[in-house]
């Protein structure tokens, strides 16, 4: 991938990012103030009732449109900052912000009311949360696994196949259209299978970060940003409590400016 090409994909990123936080604000704002908004039924069972981990709506909308945000600000960010740049890292952490854009459809469950309508509609929505699900820890591997020098010819067949097997598995799980979870998302098959492979799948980029930058000799610092961005990234997916935004927002956004920082300073180095 030309570093021409990753830049026009990534401004058109940002103007795609830009286009539906504006868009989600105007709906939300307006089925809101007019009265057509209806919650969801979620299911809140086995929640805590601590008024700091209680299930509360507020915290999901907060969450969604923090990932809106978080998509507009860091597209512009890599966009003025390794505008000049052939990195590989960058072309995955965009993959990454594919998945966080695809999640950010979860507000549509509340917005047009699907919500027990057992609609098409809703079914392929379901298939999208579960295709970004899927998404952002594979693109994550990318940044760390398929960004050496071993790979670096490779990275457009490496993208196209992270996402072919995102949308294979997210088409072929089942869906339960008839349970809404408590952050907006539908409910999918194979739960637990699902998140022991996010987490083997961040663990095992994290030791390849790891692993990489101590044979490089490099500072440890990237890594501990990684990590960060990781437990940030899940805190904000599941979020539905102000502890959950508040610690997600927090480490999202520190992890990101470390990892994005360090990665920075290493082509610098390089170049």
């Amino acid at each position: 991938m030309t570093i021409r090409f990753r830049n026009r994909m990534t401004l058109t990123l940002f103007i795609i990012a830009i286009s539906c936080l504006m868009l989600g604000t105007f709906i939300t704002l307006y089925q809101f103030l007019s009265g057509n908004m209806v919650l969801p039924d979620v299911y809140t069972k086995y929640l805590s009732e601590n008024i700091l981990l209680k299930y509360n709506p507020v915290w999901v909308f907060a969450g969604i449109f923090l990932m809106l945000l978080y998509s507009c600000v860091t597209t512009i960010i890599i966009f003025h900052s390794f505008e000049k740049t052939q990195a590989p890292d960058i072309v995955f952490f965009l993959l990454f912000i594919v998945a966080c854009l695809a999640d950010t459809s979860r507000l549509l469950v509340p917005v047009f009311r699907l919500s027990g309508t057992y609609s098409l509609f809703l079914l392929k929505l379901g298939n999208i949360h579960l295709f970004a699900r899927l998404l952002a820890p594979l693109a994550l591997m990318g940044n760390t696994v398929m960004s050496t020098d071993d790979f670096r010819q490779s990275t457009d067949r490496n993208v196209i196949i992270l996402i072919i097997i995102a949308l294979f598995f997210s088409e072929i799980i089942p869906l339960n259209t008839a349970v809404i979870l408590p952050n907006f998302c539908i409910s999918y098959g194979y739960v637990k299978a699902i998140r022991a492979f996010c987490f083997i799948t961040c663990a095992f980029s994290t030791i390849c970060l790891f692993r990489m930058n101590k044979k490089n000799e490099y500072k440890q610092i990237m890594t501990l940003g990684f990590i960060l961005l990781c437990i940030g990234y899940t805190l904000i997916f599941y979020c539905y409590n102000i502890t959950a935004f508040i610690t997600g927002t927090l480490l999202l956004g520190s992890g990101t400016y470390i990892y994005l920082n360090e990665v920075h300073k290493h082509y610098l180095w390089v170049d």
